[in-house]
């Protein structure tokens, strides 16, 4: 089985950062996707330790990313940015990565019937739902400056089904 781990909007918070890094790394994931607003940089320091783990973090820019040319320069070693929208596979199972700063093209991405699962972050709100048969997953805020409560999201993959209960929001 697969693990992917889902963070966004994580807004410079480096304990919080660290403690997601943590956390991903006690639970084996095989991945790691930021779903943007990472913010500045030096958010490098916190999550060198996935580096040492042999974990990939795949991410895109959210609306807060001013700073692209110096996050993918500081911090390109550890994170692979794939830019505003990235689209990916795993086994049989197609993902759309989206911040979701434009909803028009959140929902297309959504309702389009093209992906297994939607990772999006910005709204700060951990929601998982079932859209047809496309998954949904925005983690909230690996931050908790809105909420103050911080979160992120683990999607199990099995190779029979994927629904709800392969997704676990956790507090970070």
């Amino acid at each position: 089985m697969k693990k992917i781990g889902i963070l966004s909007d994580t807004h410079d918070n480096l304990p919080k950062i660290k403690k997601v890094v943590e956390l991903f790394i006690a639970e084996n994931v095989d991945l790691i996707t930021h779903c943007g607003d990472y913010v500045a940089p030096f958010v490098k320091r916190a999550m060198t330790p996935l580096q040492e783990a042999g974990i990939s973090v795949w991410g895109v820019y959210g609306n807060n990313d001013g700073e692209r040319i110096g996050l993918k320069k500081i911090a390109g070693d550890i994170i692979s940015f794939k830019g505003e929208f990235y689209e990916f596979q795993e086994g049989e199972w197609k993902f759309a990565m989206y911040h979701g700063t434009d909803l028009r093209i959140l929902e297309n991405l959504i309702h389009s019937h093209f992906y297994n699962v939607v990772l999006t972050g910005h709204t700060h709100q951990a929601k998982v739902e079932e859209v047809g048969k496309t998954l949904v997953i925005n983690p909230g805020e690996g931050c908790g400056y809105l909420t103050g409560t911080a979160t992120c999201a683990i999607l199990e993959l099995n190779t029979d089904e994927l629904s709800l209960e392969n997704v676990r929001i956790l507090q970070i």
